[in-house]
């Protein structure tokens, strides 16, 4: 194609030079004409070769048995290679200067503050100080907690109130010094028997530690008290009243039951495997100390229960669901009363009571 095209353009500048030379043909020697018509042909010749090689095809087949050669002898020539470098390798490394390595940066340990005032000793944290992220995962981590049997309890009546009932404070961070002065005397006792530690912290970290809107101040880790030891701790002769809490979901909902058994008080609270956690903030705050002073028995399902009751009265005991559905008691077996009019008890008496939304669970019918 690029061949025509160059002919057809020559043919045409001919064409144009003999006309030209034809017009002046009067003024123009014969020899001039023919000498640029003879330059002409040999463009037109030289352009027709060049195409010619230009675009001669040229097979696949031949073009691989071209470069045939050359591919045998490198690979001829690669085992030599080898050779050379297995030799290389056989003559003794240089040797390798050590590094000594870098030693870490030793942190000053962080003071101990002697408050003549308080009768205390504590620790001032800042941001940057590494214990700081320490305490802060074992306080905001609820799987750390629960692995080492934890509680976290805010506020100075509610500290006061684990205090009281014979809790282990393991640690204490406040960041007002007038919180800490007004529980001054137990928090002594407890660091000089139980060596709680104490830390003061900024009211902004403390902040950040906190599940509530405006912390108050003081933060504490205790260890969470185990249902054998606050059965021994029991003041009064409690009545023979298991209550068992069935897929409730509010905090503070679960807290005000276990408040209410604290005050009668029962003999112990059942937390069924669904309901919140007894042991987390809110449900802390709605008890008000009630957890620190009845046994709870938490996350159990419905084929644990019956070990959880006596086993001296566990066959004269009676099962009452507190039931706010009446549409459900049409179907079941069982007499309904108005509690008010409740005049038969057992040796032992299990009450169920359901959740907010939905009410006694399938489960606990059967």
């Amino acid at each position: 194609m690029f061949y025509n095209v160059v002919k057809r353009a020559i043919q045409t500048h001919i064409k144009n030079v003999n006309k030209y030379h034809i017009v002046r043909l009067s003024s123009s020697s014969p020899s001039g004409v023919k000498d640029d018509i003879k330059d002409a042909l040999d463009i037109e010749a030289n352009l027709f070769e060049n195409s010619v090689l230009q675009h001669q095809p040229v097979s696949t087949r031949e073009a691989l048995r071209k470069h045939k050669p050359t591919l045998i002898s490198k690979q001829k020539r690669e085992p030599n290679k080898k050779k050379d470098v297995t030799a290389d390798t056989t003559a003794t490394p240089a040797p390798v200067k050590k590094i000594d390595p870098v030693p870490p940066v030793k942190r000053a340990p962080t003071p101990l503050i002697k408050d003549s005032e308080l009768n205390l000793e504590f620790l001032r944290l800042t941001l940057q100080d590494p214990l700081m992220s320490t305490l802060l995962t074992e306080v905001r981590s609820r799987k750390r907690r629960d692995k080492n049997k934890q509680i976290i309890i805010e506020g100075r009546r509610l500290i006061q109130e684990a205090l009281q009932s014979g809790l282990k404070m393991i640690s204490l961070f406040f960041s007002q010094k007038d919180q800490l002065a007004m529980l001054r005397e137990q928090v002594a006792q407890a660091q000089q028997e139980q060596n709680t530690k104490i830390y003061k912290v900024p009211q902004h970290d403390l902040k950040t530690w906190s599940s509530l809107v405006t912390p108050p101040g003081l933060l504490a880790i205790f260890e969470r008290p185990s249902p054998q030891g606050l059965q021994q701790r029991q003041d009064t002769e409690p009545l023979p009243i298991t209550v068992v809490c069935d897929n409730i979901r509010e905090p503070n909902n679960l807290g005000s039951i276990i408040r209410t058994c604290a005050a009668v008080p029962c003999s112990q609270v059942v937390v069924t495997h669904g309901c919140c956690d007894p042991w987390e903030s809110k449900a802390l705050r709605g008890g008000c100390g009630g957890q620190f002073r009845l046994p709870i028995h938490d996350d159990v399902t419905w084929e644990q229960l019956p070990l959880h009751i006596p086993p001296e009265v566990a066959d004269t005991c009676h099962v009452f669901i507190a039931e706010n559905n009446p549409s459900k008691t049409a179907t079941r077996a069982g007499r309904t009363v108005d509690y008010a009019e409740l005049d038969q008890t057992g040796a032992h008496n299990i009450l169920i009571i359901g959740g907010e939304s939905h009410g006694v669970s399938d489960d606990a019918y059967r």
